[in-house]
């Protein structure tokens, strides 16, 4: 697999952990006239360290910002990939997200700022499936996968065979029945 989407890599170590099965969507700057799309059902996760800050992540999280901030240096390491099940319209009051701290592990300040930003675009929720590989690899970082954009093309072709799912398949689906249970949410 060469495609991958980038997301803070505390939301990656969320996902593996199990904390997490949601992504938030807008876009970045590069994807800006037409907002977010989903290019690819399966994807790589890509860590990125940019806009994250431990000031957007609940404080019971800590523990996943050290971790993911450790694992920070001169190479991609990518440990997981992941695919979408569900794409949705995020809930159109940020107050239900906030009501629902099981489902994430950002807090208020990250959720408004994501319902502030760009209100002129959807805002998607993909619930997602995350699969933690057998190795991870580890990759240069390449001038091509900077700047703010979602989707990135690698150079190199992960192997994705034998993953492991970070949720087994009650567990997954109990997740993302909770998360359509807790939200309004409507096919984007």
């Amino acid at each position: 697999m060469d495609v991958a989407l980038k997301e803070w890599a505390v939301v990656v170590e969320a996902l593996l952990a199990g904390r997490q099965a949601i992504l938030l969507r807008r876009g970045g700057i590069v994807e800006a006239r037409n907002g977010f799309q989903v290019r690819h059902r399966e994807f790589l996760l890509f860590p990125t360290f940019e806009h994250q800050h431990a000031s957007f992540i609940r404080a019971e999280h800590d523990d996943l910002f050290r971790s993911a901030m450790a694992a920070q240096g001169r190479a991609l390491r990518v440990e997981a990939y992941a695919e979408v099940v569900d794409t949705l319209a995020a809930p159109a009051d940020a107050g239900e997200l906030l009501a629902a701290p099981s489902l994430h592990i950002w807090n208020e300040r990250y959720i408004a700022q994501r319902y502030e930003y760009r209100p002129d675009l959807p805002l998607t929720l993909l619930i997602v499936r995350a699969y933690r590989l057998n190795a991870p690899a580890v990759l240069p970082l390449r001038s091509a996968y900077a700047g703010c954009k979602s989707w990135v093309n690698l150079t190199e072709d992960v192997n994705v065979n034998g993953a492991v799912p970070a949720l087994d398949d009650a567990a997954f689906e109990q997740v993302r029945a909770d998360v359509k249970a807790q939200l309004t949410l409507h096919a984007a």
